[in-house]
């Protein structure tokens, strides 16, 4: 556990550093990109917006029918109703942060479109 806690301490401190030095380089230097490169990026962003929304509805339709088995555990065993909730809870976390991410690839991609 304590592995796991240095891992997650260090990239933490990866990430906000990172942050820091591409806010930094931001506003130093910007580059310009030629139209070539442009069409490039939204046909990018396109094709894994189209592969994202299959792959999250298809986590969300598994996830709905663990979290409906999870719910007739705790009703059938009401012994095993936290182990239920935790694990019905846990899913939906996991399904939420891969919706949010799901969600902001189609904001980027619908605000390029509109250009």
């Amino acid at each position: 556990m304590e592995l796991l806690f240095k891992i997650c301490s260090g990239a933490s401190i990866g990430i906000i550093v990172g942050f820091l030095i591409g806010g930094v380089k931001m506003r130093v230097g910007r580059r310009s990109y030629s139209e070539k490169q442009i069409a490039f990026s939204k046909k990018c962003i396109r094709k894994v917006a189209g592969v994202l929304k299959y792959v999250t509805f298809a986590l969300l339709s598994v996830g709905f029918i663990w979290c409906v088995y999870f719910l007739l555990l705790g009703i059938i065993k009401p012994q095993q109703s936290d182990y239920a909730n935790n694990m019905a809870e846990l899913i939906v976390a996991v399904l939420t942060v891969i919706s949010i991410i799901f969600a902001f690839v189609e904001f980027i991609r619908r605000t390029d479109d509109k250009e």
